[in-house]
């Protein structure tokens, strides 16, 4: 009977299957009675019986009862009237909400500051995160980085089953180093070093991917689960506006199985106008994350609001891995002093300039003597594009550009200008569109960076004119978005589990939407959610023996009550 089902499932549609026009990605839900394993093994087996050939990439799932495949519109729509079919649905897209980066570098190793704001510190003394699986799913995770290469325990790649799931971006890599960056002596540290980290790659190397990747993933993550036992933790920097009900049935089947789920909530508000949750944060068995500004404490501009939001992290300019070279880092070091943070533009050769610098005025070609040639061009932002400061002062011999601002801030900028399609500079208006100028692209520029007026008037009054301006790879970097308050609250869940793990999913959510940090309106709001997520005051709750020092904070006090959620010690 249910190879019956089964074929007659999909036999409506295999009648078009001649038919010339585009498809796109399907996920269908079936009912109860079309197995998963019996479409594979129809699939492999009869596919002609299936009517999908293997060019429609035919995805079966195990977590709900449905797969997915590249369908035309005419296809779907006689699927959808098929006997066995509940519904057919055009899958929906997911995108990576981490945006921007940082070119500044430090020496050494850091705690960044979001990850001392949710009191992980606190907690490194008795765990970190000790036997916690902690998955990301996103773009991948470059395992190979020295900051996560101890802690990643393997992976799947939903793209492409048969490769790694390597990160071809970076968003995934950084969202893992804000959850699992090593203790040691590099870099950054996550806020639960010592998770069990895995990767499941559902976005492309663009940062975008669909609901049918996640679902995917989940099922993969359930299998995981059932096969190695333990406490797992999902981790989904992604998202956008539109739900999906098979991903709903996805994210509830992982919740059953007592995987905890956060997710993004979105980076679509304004200053004015606040965007609601999007999904699959939204969804009732996933914790949102919104974010917050660590150095105020004060929801971003950009995060997504309303009642479905749990909980807000630190999301704007998290420093965290990149992919390995990647990334880039800029400064100017006064000789025997303390590197200035600056940032390349976009143009700029990688490399090491070292030498004397010349205050350049606003780099017009009358601001520039022969004292500049050898030297590195101190130059004031006004009047000129930054192309024509940075090839003046080249035309004039120097070596290195350095220009600071009018004002306290800095980046985004560039030498390249945009050409219309005649080929002079500026845009096409009549097609609205705009192209790299190809001889800005060919010009050979010199070391070009850029600074803020207050650094840039240090810069401008060192006693010892020598400078190294340098602008080269790196293996970290600082991405905002909601992306990025997502993986501390997961690293908070993995650190807080790993103090009991003999709690369930549902009682270490309790236990971290009960003692979190207040910072709108008293109690849950649709700005904050029950607040900054708290690490200390959690670990305070379910472990009062090896917390309970009077140095520590109180957990905040119920707000409907509170359950006892502590082990017992033997």
């Amino acid at each position: 009977m249910k190879r019956f089902v089964c074929a007659l499932l999909l036999v409506v549609p295999a009648t078009l299957l001649a038919a010339d026009s585009a498809t796109h990605r399907y996920l269908v839900a079936t009912y109860a009675g079309v197995r998963p394993h019996v479409l594979r093994t129809i699939s492999a087996v009869e596919p002609d019986t299936l009517g999908v050939p293997a060019s429609r990439n035919l995805v079966t799932f195990e977590v709900v009862q449905g797969f997915a495949a590249d369908l035309t519109a005419d296809e779907a729509a006689a699927l959808a009237k098929s006997p066995g079919v509940k519904s057919v649905t055009v899958a929906r897209e997911r995108h990576a909400l981490g945006f921007g980066t940082s070119t500044s570098a430090v020496a050494g190793q850091v705690i960044p500051p979001g990850i001392t704001l949710v009191h992980a510190p606190v907690v490194w003394p008795v765990k970190q995160g000790d036997g916690v699986n902690v998955v990301v799913l996103d773009t991948g995770i470059d395992f190979n980085h020295p900051d996560l290469k101890d802690a990643y325990a393997g992976g799947f790649n939903t793209l492409d089953p048969t490769a790694p799931p390597l990160d071809d971006n970076e968003h995934g890599t950084h969202c893992a180093g804000i959850i699992a960056a090593a203790n040691n002596s590099i870099g950054v540290v996550g806020v639960a070093p010592r998770v069990h980290l895995w990767a499941v790659k559902v976005l492309n190397s663009s940062g975008s991917g669909r609901d049918a990747n996640i679902i995917q993933g989940i099922d993969w993550v359930i299998g995981q689960k059932q096969k190695l036992g333990g406490n797992w933790v999902m981790s989904l920097s992604l998202g956008s506006p539109d739900p999906a009900p098979l991903e709903e049935q996805a994210f509830q089947s992982a919740s059953d199985a007592g995987i905890i789920a956060v997710a993004a909530s979105g980076n679509d508000s304004t200053d004015t106008v606040p965007a609601p949750v999007g999904y699959p944060a939204a969804y009732s068995t996933v914790i949102a994350v919104g974010a917050i500004d660590a150095s105020t404490s004060t929801i971003a501009f950009f995060s997504n609001q309303g009642p479905e939001l749990k909980l807000v992290a630190p999301g704007i300019d998290v420093r965290s891995t990149l992919p390995v070279g990647s990334g880039s880092a800029s400064d100017v070091t006064p000789a025997g002093g303390v590197a200035i943070a600056a940032d390349s533009l976009t143009g700029s050769p990688k490399g090491d300039v070292t030498g004397p610098f010349v205050a350049c005025g606003i780099g017009n070609p009358t601001d520039f003597t022969s004292a500049v040639r050898g030297k590195i061009a101190v130059i004031q932002r006004g009047t000129l594009t930054f192309h024509d400061k940075a090839q003046n002062a080249k035309n004039a011999g120097a070596i290195g550009v350095v220009i600071y601002n009018n004002d306290s801030v800095y980046g985004g900028w560039t030498l390249i200008r945009s050409d219309d399609s005649a080929g002079n500079p500026g845009c096409d208006s009549s097609t609205q569109t705009c192209h790299d100028d190809p001889a800005d692209l060919a010009y050979a520029w010199p070391v070009t960076v850029g600074m803020t007026k207050a650094d840039g008037q240090a810069l401008l009054a060192q006693t010892n004119s020598s400078v190294t301006e340098s602008y080269r790879a790196d293996d970290y970097g600082s991405l905002s978005g909601t992306s990025m308050a997502t993986p501390h609250v997961a690293g908070v869940v993995g650190l807080i589990w790993s103090l009991a793990p003999t709690l369930t999913g549902a009682q270490i959510t309790t236990a971290l939407l009960q003692t979190a940090k207040d910072l709108g309106t008293p109690g849950q709001d649709n700005v904050y959610g029950y607040g900054l997520v708290d690490a200390s005051a959690a670990a305070l709750l379910i472990d009062p023996l090896d917390f309970g020092s009077p140095a520590l904070p109180p957990p905040q006090q119920p707000r409907h009550g509170r359950t006892s959620l502590h082990r017992g010690k033997p």
